[in-house]
């Protein structure tokens, strides 16, 4: 009887997640960004919550109701596995001073306001509610986790600003692991029976320092464990054991933390970001495309999961004390909270950029007005402040869980709904393709493996037409709707610290003022260039480059003869080229042609035992033959 009632529940939950998976299919279809499907799975869950909570069956009931041992063991770990898998690292790197700012010093910030106004409010002894100033601070660490789902989904629909999209992402990110540590922190010091004061400050900061820097090593340690398996040991042979590889180290990072007592959270990510960065680049072709996509699958299913998970427990709680005041209150003073971390650090960060760069103009700032707003509308809060909750014992327990699933629920309906007509009341970039969104060394520098724009357009590196024929000929009207880089735009690789110019070397300049210079000049392209020469060839695999990349050139020159074929196609109604002639004429690539006419012949220089015939292209201008044409990375 216990294992038909338990597939009666999970029946009524994988039920609840194809629904939401054929709402947002619809969504998705039909163009709505009126609504968003996160918040459809929401009020989905609480439908099914009010009618589970006034029947009867209390095993149901208790099985369908939020439990943060599965949350924080089998929901939270797919999420966070794909946000540090596709951290995009360049973009992030580029606004690392406004992620770290709002991640780790908003976080506190917004804590400690959550914390003095609740116990502000318990002070006046409104519906008798009895908070210590620990306890505030806690429900203050708990609400200061913002949720990077539903915001995430709806930049990526509408494809907003890259670099409106990295801070968000990296925010939220980093944001979720701060709070989790600052709450083990504070949990430590309740369990312990002392209360909070000014002298227990510098013990939890250390606290929090030790546990967040051993847990981001553990996590970067089994990270550059797996990219040495992957360089000395031939799994890309064997596709299905490597990507199983990945799949468990990453997991066995989260649970080895949490073992020991560190921040799981941390250590997956930094694993998940290090393996994407290194053993990424030693996969086989087949192992890069499953992991992206496998771990984007099980990402998005723990995420519609979570929701409906949320809106079933809002009714199906047992133990729920409701004060609809102080609701109001503590959502108020969440928005309070989100303003005081964003728009003061805000204004540092700008101050600090216009001390450095006097003559930059404004729209060069690191967080312009239009971001900082986009940035207090995106710190909903979502599932992982539910999961910290759910820990919370003793007399404030019960109040202190309902009142911040309340606020989630709010915060993700008011907000998340929303999201879409605030970016284009302030006139955010939409429709901007995200810079790391193509897959880089899989195989897949002829085709993306992913549509760019949506619309089935590939883009292809053409190594033949310039930029000035592109111009003349305009679009060419080829059978494959085809978006072109002239070569002219692929810059080649920067030598190792090309970027930085050492102020030594300057005369008559103090000792004090060449030391500044230097640290000024120590820009993130250092870094960079450090990785790519130094700490690449270390952790990834070169023995079989050229095998790669004689590959890549026999797909890259099948693919292009292929198309030259294509395009020399007829206009007329005989859609066979004329395959009889010895003599035939040089074949079109996009529009113009690539010999010219056979009096003015460079082609004869290179083919003396054939005649070319005369181009009906209009320019006339020769241009190399595929022989000559030099090969992306030659």
């Amino acid at each position: 009887d216990e294992e038909r009632v338990s597939s009666q529940a999970l029946l009524i939950l994988v039920s609840l997640l194809i629904a939401a998976l054929l709402t947002s299919y619809y969504l998705q279809r039909w163009r709505i960004r009126t609504v968003h499907e996160t918040v459809l799975s929401i009020f989905a869950g609480m439908a099914v919550g009010l009618v589970l909570r006034f029947s009867t069956g209390s095993y149901i009931k208790r099985i369908v109701t939020f439990d943060h041992t599965v949350f924080f063991n089998m929901l939270l770990p797919p999420i966070i596995l794909n946000c540090g898998y596709n951290l995009q690292k360049t973009s992030v790197a580029r606004n690392i001073p406004s992620v770290l700012m709002f991640a780790f010093v908003g976080t506190v910030v917004s804590a400690v306001v959550i914390g003095v106004l609740v116990q502000a409010y318990s002070l006046t002894g409104i519906e008798s509610i009895g908070f210590s100033l620990l306890d505030s601070l806690i429900l203050g660490t708990i609400l200061s986790a913002t949720d990077p789902v539903t915001i995430l989904a709806v930049f990526e629909q509408l494809r907003v600003d890259p670099k409106l999209f990295s801070i968000i992402f990296g925010e939220t990110v980093f944001n979720d692991a701060v709070a989790i540590v600052l709450f083990a922190t504070l949990s430590a010091l309740r369990s312990s029976g002392q209360d909070f004061t000014l002298h227990a400050v510098p013990s939890m900061v250390w606290s929090f320092m030790l546990v967040f820097g051993a847990s981001l090593l553990v996590g970067v340690a089994i990270g550059v464990f797996m990219a040495l398996l992957c360089k000395h040991l031939r799994l890309y042979e064997y596709p299905t054991i490597e990507t199983s590889l990945v799949l468990l180290l990453s997991y066995q990072a989260y649970l080895f933390s949490n073992a020991i007592e560190l921040s799981g959270i941390v250590s997956l990510l930094f694993s998940a970001a290090t393996m994407r960065q290194y053993a990424y680049r030693s996969l086989s072709i087949k192992s890069k495309r499953t992991t992206r996509y496998l771990f984007h699958l099980l990402s998005g299913l723990a995420e519609n999961f979570v929701f409906i998970y949320l809106g079933i427990s809002l009714f199906t709680s047992s133990d729920m004390l409701f004060r609809p005041v102080f609701v109001v209150f503590v959502m108020i003073s969440t928005c309070v909270s989100r303003y005081a971390a964003i728009f003061p650090l805000s204004r540092i960060l700008n101050a600090i950029f216009k001390y450095r760069h006097p003559s930059a103009p404004s729209s060069a700032q690191p967080v312009t007005h239009e971001e900082q707003t986009m940035l207090f509308w995106a710190g909903l809060r979502g599932a992982v402040a539910v999961a910290l909750a759910s820990e919370v014992s003793g007399q404030n327990g019960p109040l202190l869980r309902t009142t911040v699933l309340c606020v989630v629920v709010l915060s993700v309906v008011i907000f998340g709904g929303t999201t879409p007509q605030v970016v284009h009341l302030l006139g955010i970039r939409t429709g901007v393709p995200q810079p790391d969104s193509s897959d880089e060394d899989d195989g897949s520098d002829i085709e993306s493996l992913s549509d760019s724009d949506g619309g089935g357009r590939r883009t292809i590196i053409d190594l033949s037409v310039s930029a000035a024929q592109q111009t003349q000929t305009g679009r060419a009207a080829d059978v494959t709707d085809e978006v072109r880089i002239p070569m002219e735009q692929i810059s080649p690789p920067l030598a190792p610290f090309s970027r930085f110019s050492s102020p030594w070397s300057e005369p008559n300049v103090s000792w004090l003022t060449r030391i500044r210079s230097s640290f000024r000049s120590l820009d993130r392209s250092l870094i960079f260039d450090l990785d790519k020469h130094y700490v690449q060839p270390l952790l990834t695999r070169q023995d079989d480059s050229h095998r790669r990349r004689n590959h890549l050139h026999r797909r890259r020159t099948h693919t292009r003869r292929t198309r030259v074929r294509r395009r020399s196609i007829p206009a007329n109604n005989d859609t066979r080229p004329d395959r009889s002639s010895r003599s035939p004429s040089p074949p079109t690539i996009a529009g113009s042609s690539v010999g010219p006419a056979a009096d003015a012949s460079p082609w004869s220089e290179h083919y003396p035992d054939r005649t070319w015939g005369s181009s009906s292209s209009d320019t006339g201008s020769p241009s190399k033959s595929r022989a000559d044409r030099p090969l992306l990375g030659s």
